[in-house]
């Protein structure tokens, strides 16, 4: 079999997803061919400057103005996020490779990938079914297309919204956002400690700033170090070197420690051996939370798909949500506190966790493309 994996790197979420399910696939069929394209990576600078920077530029800069968007996107229904000239003239090696790899399936995740597949299709360069796979608690109207064979969402409200904008609900699979299997590896607490320095019992507190938009993080990791805590302060600024700079200038007080680190591969240990995490909402981080039983504490969530986020943890009784970099620092001191609070919100981070998320995608991918044309959505197990 030969299994495309779609993506685009619109922040680090999608990426990870992908490469979560690509990974399971390889699992659980290890002679299947698998690929995982980040269209953006090579894509033309004209596409990039007229797709991807105007994005970046709102969030940053007129986050009401995206907002207002992206409601507009679901409110009028759109059915695309651009043309599909600027896709096959921007995203030519994608299309390249759907044509030469011909995959027997093709797995998207994000938006924009799930309609260059369709592009695809409708080019006639590749008959191989569409799956979808919707990283957020909230989708939007232009996932739904006629060539798409599945839908995996992350609960029955994504679902519902689906079925609402006129996807068939036997394509509608409610799987969960999938996450890598190293968050589901029982680590050595111990180990990881010591990995980092620590070799007393104090609490770590770990700071994440997500990979979309901009991060207050540096100014609660600030606040946190004023107030000379018990605690050891652990930020990781992933790929943010102007974060990483902020964060390195930083002086801490008394018994607090602070470490700050770029991209890592420890987080999965770090998630484990942590008390709090204070974190934007991003999908992905937060089901990787939730799947370590880690209490959150969540801030400067970008309009749209990451409030929707935020909300569902926060109803879930998974999460606090604050505004602004002392409120956020407050209810991590709060929370460091009040052990029974902490216990609290773990026991419900556990419920909504699904860890296995990326196994049921990995089996829904391989049955779509071992299966016909014709009876391809209906020859798989139904999970919704």
């Amino acid at each position: 079999m030969n299994i495309l994996v779609l993506t685009l790197s619109f922040g680090s979420g999608h990426v990870s997803a992908a490469g979560a399910v690509a990974k399971e696939i390889e699992r659980q069929s290890p002679d299947a061919d698998v690929r995982v394209i980040d269209a953006l990576a090579e894509c033309r600078l004209l596409f990039r400057a007229g797709y991807v920077w105007p994005y970046w530029l709102m969030l940053r800069y007129a986050p009401r103005l995206w907002d207002r968007l992206a409601s507009a996107r679901i409110e009028q229904k759109h059915e695309r996020t651009a043309p599909d000239w600027a896709f096959r003239f921007g995203c030519q090696k994608v299309f390249q490779t759907i044509e030469t790899f011909q995959p027997d399936v093709i797995v998207a995740v994000e938006v924009g990938a799930c309609e260059m597949s369709v592009v695809a299709r409708r080019m006639k360069i590749t008959r191989a079914p569409i799956l979808s796979v919707i990283t957020d608690y909230e989708a939007e109207p232009v996932w739904i297309k006629p060539e798409v064979a599945a839908f995996t969402v992350a609960d029955d409200h994504g679902r519902a919204e689906l079925i609402e904008w006129g996807a068939p609900p036997d394509d509608i699979f409610v799987t969960g956002i999938p996450i890598d299997r190293s968050f589901t590896i029982k680590h050595d607490e111990r180990a990881t400690r010591l990995r980092h320095g620590i070799n007393d019992r104090l609490p770590i507190v770990l700071l994440m700033g997500g990979g979309m938009g901009p991060t207050r993080m540096d100014e609660v990791a600030r606040e946190l170090a004023d107030a000379d805590i018990g605690a050891h302060l652990i930020a990781i600024a992933g790929r943010d070197d102007r974060v990483r700079r902020r964060l390195e200038s930083l002086r801490v007080k008394g018994r607090a420690s602070l470490r700050v680190l770029g991209w890592t591969d420890d987080v999965p240990a770090l998630m484990q051996a942590a008390a709090i995490l204070a974190t934007k909402p991003g999908g992905l981080t937060m089901l990787e939370a939730a799947s370590c039983s880690l209490p959150l504490v969540l801030f400067d969530p970008i309009p749209g798909a990451e409030f929707i986020n935020a909300k569902r943890m926060v109803d879930a009784g998974a999460a606090m949500l604050t505004q602004g970099a002392r409120a956020t620092a407050a209810q991590v001191l709060s929370l460091l506190l009040d052990q029974k609070a902490r216990d609290t919100i773990a026991v419900n981070s556990g419920r909504i966790a699904r860890p296995h998320a990326r196994k049921e995608i990995a089996e829904l991918a391989l049955q779509l493309a071992g299966s016909d044309q014709g009876t391809r959505a209906r020859a798989v197990r139904r999970t919704a």
